[in-house]
């Protein structure tokens, strides 16, 4: 531990517990829930302190001013005038409140309830879909800016990816223009936060069970949230794309960066171990970047981040995995470049990028116009027989599969006349190339552009 740090770990109550055991409530629904306390303190017991109690009778002055963070892991709640009072002063005063799904729906006989939570409830849950896909950005308006809104994502957005998850939906009406999205799936907000006086309040209607709970984006949802309430610093750890033994040295594969909630916070940011140093190497450069030198074996490993501060240290692993130069899809190999002729906006929801991320959920889509063309820069010449492509509904029914040596002069090695959408596995003879470029020459509909999930390549 460093001299200049404090040894004091942050603490967290959770109150917990049934308003409907043993007798329902007049004028609340008979819902009854499992609240797994154990999972949530196993997930944050790295992070803060945790204790848990029944006993609404703690929300006291004496015995609030000992917690950092109150969590509410909990369901029709309904503690009394004066326990409420204790609530909010320990809120106003610079503390952190925290709800868990169901744990919205207590307070719910506060009439400060919607300043409270930044606005109301009003519907769920809701199992359709049962499988769904978590966004983690503030970006409400289908990746189009708002002139009178600021759409810099939460620090906790930026360390969480976005994630597909079973669970349950809870549907919320934020009332505060102070309202800020951290998570959201299906159109609603899944996450927040707002500040109340000096304090914050946050909440994350995930987590509906046990497997819910166990689905990692949920956990780190979770973790970086609860770290942000307390003031430790959160982590920037974007794991890199596969790693072709084609180089034995890379530069900047991955940012190293911490977000600390206050930052005139001193944060002390490193790398402090790799699980194979047998594959590989790291270490950071002077643009606080992350470098490794490869030993020409192919596996997978993890190298540890650090960041700590006086609030508290966290940690997150960098997931590593070299592959054999040319095996594998070879459109995936970090050092990689992608563009395009357009992007539908200046979002990262339509970048070109999301061709080659590895992730069939995310997407470029052009401009509306009938020609349109994305290349990728291989990096070297490989011999090239196969790519696959993944259409969105906006696909091209006509197109051609171009390569080329030098990206100036282009062969078309498969010309599609009656494309069909869905996914279009191509093969040709094998060309020497560099370059690999989609030319779609005729859509589907006029009313958009090209969309396309994900590009593969194929020796």
């Amino acid at each position: 531990m460093n001299p200049g740090f404090s040894r004091h770990r942050p603490k967290a109550l959770i109150i917990t517990g049934s308003g409907n055991v043993p007798v329902p409530k007049a004028n609340y629904p008979p819902w009854k829930h499992e609240f797994q306390n154990e999972k949530v303190v196993q997930m944050l017991q790295n992070v803060v302190d945790v204790d848990t109690t029944t006993n609404i009778g703690m929300l006291n002055d004496q015995t609030l001013e000992t917690y950092d963070l109150l969590i509410s892991n909990s369901l029709f709640l309904t503690p009394s005038t004066e326990q409420l009072a204790a609530l909010e002063r320990f809120i106003l005063n610079g503390k952190s409140f925290m709800t868990l799904h169901c744990g919205m729906l207590s307070l719910l006989n506060w009439e400060k309830y919607e300043q409270l939570m930044g606005g109301i409830f009003i519907g769920g849950p809701s199992s359709e879909p049962s499988v769904f896909k978590v966004y983690t950005e503030n970006m409400e308006f289908w990746g189009y800016e708002y002139p009178f809104r600021k759409s810099e994502a939460h620090p906790v957005s930026k360390v969480v990816a976005d994630f597909i998850t079973s669970d349950e939906l809870y549907y919320f009406q934020p009332s505060t223009p102070d309202f800020h999205v951290i998570a959201r799936a299906e159109n609603h907000p899944v996450m927040w936060w707002h500040p109340l006086g000096k304090g914050k309040v946050m909440s994350l209607t995930l987590g509906h069970d046990l497997k819910a709970k166990a689905n990692e984006g949920y956990q780190r949802l979770l973790v970086n949230g609860v770290r942000w309430l307390v003031g430790i610093p959160l982590i920037r750890a974007i794991d890199p794309k596969p790693i072709s033994t084609r180089r034995s040295f890379y530069e900047d594969i991955a940012e190293l960066r911490a977000y600390a909630p206050n930052e005139k916070d001193a944060v002390i940011l490193q790398i402090e171990n790799s699980t194979r140093p047998d594959l590989f190497t790291v270490n950071t450069n002077s643009n606080k970047k992350i470098d490794i030198k490869l030993t020409g074996k192919t596996g997978g490993g993890k190298a540890t981040l650090s960041a700590k501060n006086n609030a508290g240290l966290s940690r997150q692993d960098l997931n590593i995995r070299i592959v054999k130069d040319g095996e594998g899809n070879i459109a995936s190999y970090l050092g990689n470049s992608i563009s395009a002729s357009s992007s539908e906006n200046q979002s990262e929801m339509f970048d070109a990028k999301n061709l080659v991320d590895e992730d069939s959920t995310t997407r470029w889509s052009s401009a509306a116009t009938d020609t349109a063309w994305v290349t990728i820069d291989l990096d070297k010449i490989y011999s090239l027989s196969r790519v696959k492509l993944h259409w969105e509904a906006s696909y091209a029914t006509e197109y051609e599969i171009q390569t080329s040596r030098s990206g100036q002069n282009w062969q078309a090695v498969a010309d599609v006349k009656d494309g069909d959408g869905q996914s279009d596995h191509l093969t040709f003879p094998s060309v020497q190339a560099r370059f690999i470029r989609i030319l779609a020459k005729k859509r589907a509909t006029g009313k958009w552009g090209y969309s396309l999930y994900e590009i593969e390549v194929f020796r």
